[in-house]
């Protein structure tokens, strides 16, 4: 027996999710490749190095190791301080001087030390980059002390917070892998098994499921898929819409609010265009956003609006508010209109009824 358009909608939307989820964990797992080096550091770092190995070093980025810890001679304060905004909170770095044998290492310390033990990053001194501190420290030590200018490694050692990223990464990676395989799980259930799919369930709210979901197939069938507009189906007892990753169910008998929602796109502060969707919702609290084109929405809503002329069709702050923290009240009022409206059927009958008079 040939599969129903709830069915196939079903298998459709999870294989998306399941594609969706497994495209998102490669990403993730790539990012973390990406990141090989810096992740073997963290986890298996800081190495020890000696006063030779650094000495002999002219290119940090291109060492595997570099998350390291260093013993110095003696710890010189040079009076300039680094200040960076990392998550919103400003810190203030020290750049100190780091004497290691006959040679000189800046240094950038989570705080003003006089330690000369110091665990942190290799990294090569930017010094095309004159608006950098750790530049502008090396131009004004070497200035005042040209004796010194040779004494100078070609490196620094960023000490601060070398794991902080690290550990924001993994627990975020974590977060969206969670979600990811959420996806892949159940885009794989509902894909063998949409019968698993809360659409069901909600149907089930309005008698035996299967057989809903039959009448519902049934009516999709008979009406030729109904009104379509955009990824919505709209039958004279049924508003589906079906999107790539979700589908949403609701009786035309059962909605209560409805309007156009217009979306402005700005690049770099420049109208670039606008989006336009229909948001419809219904007496239970369920809610579809579809996408549609300007010149259809009014058509949308018209066509709702003849199954469902009770229902409110304007947007306002007041009753979006009312809608959020006294949903009950809403429907109550909405119920009120229908009731001194009548049912479509009453009012096209009423409507017969004068035209039969009329003539």
């Amino acid at each position: 027996m040939e599969e129903g358009f709830l069915a196939k909608a079903i298998r459709r939307t999870g294989r998306n999710g399941m594609l969706l989820g497994l495209g998102g964990l490669l990403v993730i797992a790539l990012i973390f490749y990406a990141e090989g080096r810096y992740f073997h550091n963290f986890f298996h770092g800081p190495f020890a190095i000696d006063q030779a190995t650094l000495v002999s070093i002219q290119n940090p980025d291109a060492r595997r190791d570099s998350f390291v810890t260093i013993q110095g001679d003696e710890t010189l304060q040079t009076g300039f301080v680094e200040s960076n905004t990392d998550y919103i909170i400003t810190k203030h770095y020290p750049i100190l001087v780091l004497k290691v044998g006959d040679r000189l290492l800046l240094v950038k310390a989570s705080k003003d030390a006089d330690a000369t033990r110091f665990s942190g990053e290799l990294a090569s001194i930017p010094s095309d980059v004159r608006s950098d501190v750790r530049s502008d420290v090396l131009a004004v030590l070497q200035e005042k002390n040209p004796e010194l200018r040779d004494r100078f490694l070609p490196l620094m050692l960023d000490a601060t917070n070398y794991r902080v990223n690290g550990y924001i990464g993994i627990v975020a990676g974590s977060l969206f892998c969670l979600a990811l395989l959420w996806c892949v799980g159940n885009g794989m259930m509902w894909a063998t098994r949409p019968e698993t799919h809360r659409v069901w369930k909600k149907l089930g709210t309005y008698g035996p499921a299967q057989q809903v979901g039959a009448q519902l197939d049934a009516e999709l069938r008979a009406e030729g898929g109904g009104e379509t507009f955009g990824s919505a189906h709209l039958t004279t007892n049924w508003l589906v819409h079906s999107s790539a990753f979700s589908l949403e169910v609701m009786r035309t008998t059962d909605l209560v609010w409805a309007y156009l929602q217009v979306v402005k796109h700005y690049h770099s502060g420049i109208p670039t265009g606008k989006s336009h969707f229909v948001k419809v919702f219904d007496r239970d609290g369920a809610s579809a956003t579809i996408s549609t084109k300007k010149k259809i929405a009014p058509d949308f809503l018209q066509a709702i609006q003849r199954r469902a002329p009770w229902a409110i069709y304007s947007f306002s702050p007041e009753l979006e508010r009312m809608w959020k923290k006294r949903r009950a009240e809403f429907v109550l009022a909405v119920d009120q209109k229908k009731k001194s409206q009548g049912s479509p059927s009453e009012a096209k009958s009423a409507t017969d009824k004068r035209e039969l008079v009329r003539a």
